[in-house]
């Protein structure tokens, strides 16, 4: 069952993010959120996701369908349609029901049953999204008749034969906008052909000033890919600034563990300034394909 629909980010609530899909403002609730599977050409696999109602009033209906998901440089959930993309696995895939309807409090299940094929061009990481969608009245005021299309969704990855996620900090450096905003930003390139989900610590210390330390979850990098990391700092920052990043993947098939740990990333650091930011740019745009 395909979802041929063209997705549209105008005017449409995404309840995602790379790495969770919490319950969503609008009260859908699905579980789980990321499903990562190692599979093996021409084998079947099912998985049960969880949708459920959590509004205490109001019943809900939801068509269900799929979609193809890649993360733009920043980390942020690009949909696209099913068979769009190389990476896609939306043909493999067969799901039911297509539409449910919760009353309060219910909760259905989706099975989704995935079927590989016996041949395929490379191997490494597919991907899928199931995607629940809806439409609600908009609540604000002076919106009468306005209703808007909210999303949420549970992403797939499907590690097909050998697969090997090599990630690597190529480079990092500290921003400064305007308005006096500080900010860490590295950028993570993953060379292998499966994704990784790094988690560790960022520790900036100097020769004066406290030292800055922040945890670092769940950062996922698409296989071949490249993304940016970025971390908000406070106003005072450590003089002559040195950067130490420690992590470790905690995606890595071609490890029997499923973890291997990244050799630490060390790096003086300055400070670049960014320039002012156009607000005649900022604006939402109605709609977007």
């Amino acid at each position: 069952m395909r979802f041929s629909t063209a997705l549209r980010v105008g005017c449409v609530a995404l309840a995602m993010t790379a790495i969770s899909i919490p319950a969503s403002s609008f009260g859908i609730g699905l579980q789980p959120t990321t499903v990562e599977m190692a599979i093996q050409p021409g084998e079947r696999q099912r998985q049960v996701i969880n949708i459920g109602n959590v509004h205490q009033e109001d019943a809900i209906s939801l068509t269900l369908g799929l979609a193809d998901w890649e993360l733009d440089e920043h980390g942020q959930i690009k949909l696209n349609p099913p068979g769009d993309t190389e990476s896609s696995a939306a043909d493999w895939v067969r799901f039911s029901p297509a539409f449910v309807t919760l009353n309060p409090g219910e909760t259905e299940q989706i099975i989704v049953d995935m079927s590989a094929p016996i041949r395929i061009d490379r191997q490494g990481d597919y991907r899928f999204a199931l995607i629940a969608s809806t439409q609600l009245p908009e609540e604000r005021s002076g919106q009468s008749g306005v209703w808007k299309k909210y999303q949420i969704a549970s992403l797939f990855y499907l590690t097909m034969g050998n697969g090997e996620s090599k990630p690597e900090i190529t480079a990092a450096t500290l921003t400064r906008s305007a308005e006096g905003d500080q900010a860490l930003v590295f950028e993570i390139e993953n060379s292998g052909n499966a994704h990784s989900r790094l988690r560790g610590e960022i520790e900036i210390s100097g020769d004066s000033g406290e030292t800055i330390r922040a945890p670092v979850n769940n950062l996922v990098v698409l296989h071949e890919a490249s993304r940016k990391y970025s971390l908000s700092l406070p106003e005072t920052v450590p003089t002559n600034p040195e950067l130490r990043v420690t992590l470790e993947d905690i995606h890595a098939p071609q490890s029997s563990a499923g973890t291997v740990r990244l050799a630490p990333f060390e790096t003086d650091l300055s400070f670049v300034d960014l320039p002012p930011v156009d607000e005649s740019l900022t604006d939402e745009p109605s709609n977007l394909d």
